[in-house]
């Protein structure tokens, strides 16, 4: 049934992306930032503040959205927000910007995860909770072909700027197909 709810469709390829983008990141991460003169350890401190930002996010934006029982507007401001989070990783020169950029690419792409999870329970009804999420999991574990995507368009002196700005089109087409996803009618 799941797959018969076109809003449900919607939030599957948005999800698809988001943690495409998210997985690809963290795992490029280094080489990503090295051609800006930016240390391993910088890359693993910008992957903690991902991580950090991302749980932080998950855990403060979700009962906004339970409060006011809305989520499409949840869902596409987390996929606005991300945006620029995403050019600071891609282009920051600078320690503080690059640090603030991908706090906030966590903070607010992360954010976006309970909440999808819940907006597609709830417009796949009666298809079990557990089914919904389950099929958002599997196509989560199936985005790691961005990982190998990003590789494939690195320029051949290494830098991934290609890639980032695929991942920055990417989310401005999933916050497009957000804005066709509504909010069930209770």
């Amino acid at each position: 049934h799941a797959f018969t709810v076109k809003p449900f469709l919607l939030y599957l390829f948005v999800s698809f992306i988001g943690l495409g983008i998210f997985n690809g990141v963290t795992t490029w991460v280094e080489n990503i930032i090295r051609p800006r003169g930016f240390t391993p350890t910088d890359a693993g401190t910008l992957g903690a503040l991902m991580l950090i930002g991302g749980v932080l996010g998950a855990v403060i934006i979700p009962p906004f959205s339970d409060k006011q029982r809305k989520r499409q507007p949840y869902i596409l401001a987390g996929m606005l927000l991300a945006i620029p989070g995403l050019i600071g990783v891609a282009y920051a020169t600078s320690t503080w910007l690059l640090f603030l950029s991908a706090f906030a690419m966590g903070f607010f792409l992360v954010s976006t995860s309970p909440i999808g999870m819940q907006y597609a329970s709830e417009v796949t009804h009666p298809t079990p909770e557990g089914t919904s999420n389950g099929l958002i999991q599997l196509f989560g574990q199936a985005s790691v072909v961005f990982v190998y995507i990003m590789e494939a368009l690195k320029t051949p002196d290494g830098s991934f700027t290609p890639a980032l700005l695929l991942a920055i089109g990417l989310l401005v087409i999933s916050a497009l197909l957000v804005t066709q996803m509504k909010d069930p009618q209770k």
